[in-house]
Order: structure tokens, then sequence, then C-alpha cells
């Protein structure tokens, strides 16, 4: 990828995502947005790739895979790409958000393939310069966007993203039509000049839901924007309270989580409903940045059980030691649909107190293992194999088996491809967060 990679905490994406379908070489596609300027023929922010499922035995080849688009999607001085994008329904289209020092521009890229698309990533195309790509571009804030990916409403075809003013923004014709900055009362001021993180909308309520960098989860209704809540998830005032990732929301139960690093007392996840945004339980999850110590800490990832029935599964996440900040892997069950106020298993990852995981990304394959196997894959920024060692991508399996390869500097978040048995076609996705990342694929099982 050249100097590029995906920001850490952020992730590529996979298209198609349609697990019961069968793997295609040439239609499904990885694309990645990066972190740094794009100079057209030179270094690409935005590269896809197919022919995905190559490798050892695998179903498009034993090679390498091949290169879809490599694109400068700068269109302000030093624009880069540090957010998550969003692919459309048909993959012809990626939404994503160019961030610079003053503005956050949100783009739609249509692109395409063949000569004049780019040669690799370091060696760009501009979308609409000696190729059929186009990309619309929409300045929504004037100020840099750092946490907060696009959450797009397909169904309305409008998206919703924050910036670092705090205020909440809506775009409508989003991949069926031209984008266009809504009006008043959007944008939704959530809170003066706090950075935002990436907003969900929950369809039954209506309620958007996002957190800031003081600790605050809050709750903006879309459709009365006037209507909003909050709830303190950190401590504001306190060392790093900040809410990272984006919340989790299940429509199914009424509840919302969010996870901060300082509630006062500890690291936190908390659980709150849908409706009220009160607050149903709260987990601690170690030491976390209670004592002046910088953790930043994401969200988890349920079980598979837990999609059939709250109560026979449970939320897995990355915290810290109770009364250190070496990583720690925590279990929580749920009693009906309410989280469980202690975990119910915990174990330390590392002895580090330099490593940080990545976020944590959950996937039921049922082709691998007699009944199929459940698993969690997630990164260590450092010290995987001793001090002074290479960051790792771990995964861990409903048999409790931890599984680790090498990665420098650790990875971005993580993303899945297929439950499929053809060759290479049951993988993972992600850069590593070296100075000089690289896109990287493993497969599921034994991340090879």
């Amino acid at each position: 990828m050249g100097t590029g990679n995906v920001a850490f905490g952020m992730s590529p994406i996979k298209y198609g995502f349609d697990v019961n379908a069968p793997p295609s070489c040439a239609n499904d596609y990885a694309a990645f947005g990066l972190n740094v300027p794009g100079v057209t023929g030179g270094q690409a922010n935005f590269v896809g790739m197919n022919d995905l499922y190559s490798g050892p035995g695998g179903q498009c080849g034993t090679g390498n895979p091949s290169l879809l688009f490599a694109y400068n999607t700068t269109t302000v001085a030093g624009g880069r790409i540090i957010t998550s994008p969003v692919v459309s329904l048909d993959g012809t289209k990626i939404a994503f958000v160019e961030s610079a020092t003053g503005a956050a521009v949100f783009h739609v890229l249509t692109w395409a393939t063949g000569a004049g698309n780019g040669v690799s990533p370091t060696n760009s195309a501009a979308p609409g310069v000696g190729n059929s790509a186009s990309m619309t571009s929409l300045t929504f804030a004037s100020i840099i966007d750092t946490r907060s990916s696009p959450w797009v409403d397909y169904i309305a075809d409008e998206a919703y993203v924050g910036a670092d003013d705090g205020k909440l923004y809506k775009i409508t014709g989003v991949f069926s039509g031209t984008p266009t900055l809504a009006g008043s009362p959007w944008p939704v001021t959530v809170n003066a000049n706090r950075r935002l993180t990436a907003p969900v909308l929950d369809q039954v309520t209506r309620n958007i839901f996002v957190g800031d960098v003081e600790g605050f989860l809050w709750s903006v209704n879309v459709d009365n924007p006037a209507l909003t809540a909050s709830l303190a998830v950190g401590l504001s005032g306190q060392f790093h309270t900040a809410i990272l990732d984006g919340p989790l929301v299940d429509s199914d139960n009424g509840t919302v989580f969010a996870v901060s690093s300082n509630d006062g007392t500890s690291a936190v996840v908390v659980q709150a409903d849908t409706s009220s945004l009160a607050e149903l339980q709260r987990g601690r999850i170690g030491e976390g940045s209670t004592t002046g110590t910088s953790v930043s800490i994401y969200d988890g990832a349920f079980n598979n059980n837990y999609f059939n029935a709250p109560g026979t599964g449970g939320l897995f996440l990355c915290g810290t030691g109770a009364s250190d900040v070496t990583p720690w892997r925590y279990f929580f069950g749920f009693s009906g649909r309410i989280l469980n106020a202690s975990a119910s298993s915990s174990a330390p990852l590392l002895t580090s107190t330099n490593a940080r995981c990545s976020p944590i990304t959950e996937f039921f394959n049922q082709n691998i293992g007699a009944a199929g196997t459940d698993f969690f894959f997630w990164s260590l920024t450092a010290d995987c194999t001793g001090a002074g060692t290479s960051g790792c991508v771990m995964s861990r399996n409903n048999f409790d088996v931890v599984t680790t390869a090498d990665q420098p500097g650790g990875t971005s978040a993580i993303i899945i491809d297929n439950n499929s048995t053809a060759g290479q076609a049951s993988s993972i996705y992600f850069t590593d967060e070296a100075n000089s990342g690289s896109a990287v694929k493993l497969t599921q099982n034994g991340l090879n």
C-alpha cells in the first residue's frame, strides 16, 4: 500500500456481503481507504482488489489478488481517508469522508476498471481523468472529521455523519441521486465542538446513537431532531473518557451499548434502553485510563448464540487488567436482554503495558468444524512474543482456542468474506499498522 494504511480502529470494505452466495473471483472485491494524501501518478489513497481467493489451493489461483483500481481521491490540501467507507448494495459505488485541516468532504466514488484506473497503490489515477470512473464531492463541515464514519440508511438513501465540531449532518441522495446536505433543522448540534463517533440509526425507535469525546452517549430522533437525550458513559472532565467507537445497537431487544476507558472508577461497557436512553447496566473491564495512562478501548462483539437469544449468549470485549494497563479479554453473559454486571470470565492477553487492542470482529462459520465455529478476530499493537517484538492479529474460537499471527503494529479493524469451503474463500482482511502498511488476507481457520 505504499505509505498508507487503514487508520487504526477503522475498517476496509468487502463486496459482496451475502455469505450464502458462491464466492466470485471477478465480482467480489475488497477496498481500502488510506490515511495519506493522494497524488495522481503517485501514492493512492483508495485501492480496490479482486481475485481475492488466491493463494495455495485458492479458487482464484495460487498468486496474488488483482488490482481493480488505485485512485487519488484528495480534493483539498492534505486530504486523507481516516474513517471507514460504506459500499452501495450493488457494489458499484462507495461513500466515504475525506478529512483535512479545516474541511470534511463527503464523497461518492463510482469506480471503474481497466487501463487508466491506476497501475498500483503507488501509481494512482484520478477518478474521471483518463477513465470512466466518477466521484461526487460535498463539503459538509469546515473542520476535520476524525472519528465519524458515515452511516447510510439504504432504505431512504440518506447518510448521517458527524464531525469534530460536535454536529451531526444529514445527506440525501447518497447512492441513487446527487448527495446534498439536508437543511434546517440539520445539522444538529449534539455537543458543541466535541468530536463525535460514527452514528448508528435504529430503525425501530428512529433514534440515531452517537458517542462523543467527553464520554457521553447521545440519541437524536431523525424524525424530530429536537428530541435528544444523553447518558454519561465516561466521566466528563476526567482523563481519556472518550467513546471512540460507534455504539452497538440491538434493535430487536431495544438496547444500545457503548464503551469508555474511564468513568472515574474503571473502564466500562454501558448498556442502555434505545427508547429512553436509561442506563440498564454498567460492566467493569479493568483499570483503563483511570490512573493517567492513555488506553483506547473499542466496542466488543456478541457471540453467535446472542443472536438466537441474548440469555444464551454473551459479549466479548478487550479491556485491561484490574490494576494495570495490560490487555485482557472479558466475556459478559446476559440475563434475558440485560447484560450481567460482572464478567463471567476474563483472562490476560499479554503482559505488556504498551500493547493495545483493535476493535473485535465476530463471525460464525458454519462450514468449519462439525457444528460450525464461532470466531472472534482482533489485533494487538506490540509485544506479542515479548518486549520489543511485533504486534499481531489474534483469533479465539468457541472452544476457547486463541491463535496468533505476527502483524507489524497491529491491524486496522478486521472484515470477513465468506463461510465457503472453496479454496482460500473463508478469510479475513485488514491492513497492518506499520509505517509502510500492507493489505493482508489470512484464513479464518488458523490465520494462514
